[in-house]
């Protein structure tokens, strides 16, 4: 059988008018009837040579019904494949990239390049490693200041602040540490909060050793290193505006959001069945 890619070079072919039936069959190893019985489908039948190829499946309108449910409620097209999986529903994402298509439900992505491939670094174990940072946020004026379990992407705590201070981003951690344990380690950039500029160990570091963790820097000029802190910034400027606090846009974030990452369990599923 031929495939759509040949099909649609036959037909191409027939247009320019370039080749004979006899050509264009012998370079397809088929026979020439079938190359005219080709042109004579889409002549008749007013089939274009992008649409040839085997029928599209048509799915129950109780399932695309989910999809373009789920994609309101603002979930993306990987992850409302992930979401349809744990219901039993399986539908592949181009699939569902043709049903919102048709809806007007793609947002165009011109300069959206091919994922590139890469190797996911994380923990093995809840509270293995914290990490850490500030983040500013234009809309509200002031700084968000989170921590982050490496493994499960559980927030323990975040919260605003007017400065980013070692003081706030220590307060919060002690905070969060009483809640749910210190964890082995911990991870941040080299900011002012954090790194001692002119020598030393700043009261940062002093404060994490009292309480026997370890404190990494983030290699230089390598943002993936802090990456998962980096993609909760997006999802909290993204999505915190459907809640009227940011607690309850955290407790949505750990206790019912899925995540793709981890394989659509929430951060909080994971954080808890994963400690050791």
């Amino acid at each position: 059988m031929l495939s759509i890619q040949k099909k649609q070079w036959i037909i191409t072919q027939k247009k320019k008018g370039k080749l004979t039936d006899s050509q264009i069959a012998l370079s397809q190893g088929i026979s020439r009837r079938y190359v005219q019985k080709l042109w004579k489908l889409h002549l008749t039948s007013g089939i274009q040579e992008n649409t040839l190829g085997r029928p599209e499946v048509k799915l129950p309108f109780e399932i695309k019904q989910q999809i373009i449910n789920l994609r309101k409620e603002g979930h993306g097209i990987r992850r409302i494949e992930g979401l349809l999986k744990l219901r039993n529903v399986h539908v592949s994402h181009n699939k569902i990239h043709k049903i919102l298509k048709r809806m007007n439900l793609v947002v165009p992505e011109p300069k959206k390049g091919r994922r590139k491939n890469y190797i996911r670094w994380e923990r093995k174990h809840t509270n293995s490693l914290w990490q850490t940072d500030f983040c500013w946020i234009e809309k509200l004026g002031c700084w968000l200041c989170a921590w982050l379990d490496d493994h499960s992407r559980f927030v323990p705590i975040a919260q605003y602040m007017s400065n980013a201070t070692t003081d706030n981003v220590l307060q919060i951690f002690e905070k969060a540490a009483q809640k749910y344990g210190y964890p082995r380690q911990t991870l941040s950039d080299r900011g002012t909060q954090f790194y001692a500029q002119r020598g030393g160990a700043s009261r940062f570091i002093l404060h994490l050793e009292s309480k026997n963790v370890e404190h990494i820097y983030a290699s230089v000029k390598k943002p993936t290193t802090c990456g998962k802190l980096e993609r909760f910034w997006g999802t909290h400027n993204k999505e915190r505006w459907n809640f009227s606090s940011l607690e309850k846009f955290i407790h949505y974030y750990n206790h019912e959001r899925p995540h793709m990452s981890l394989e659509y369990l929430t951060p909080y599923e994971v954080f808890m069945r994963d400690k050791v």
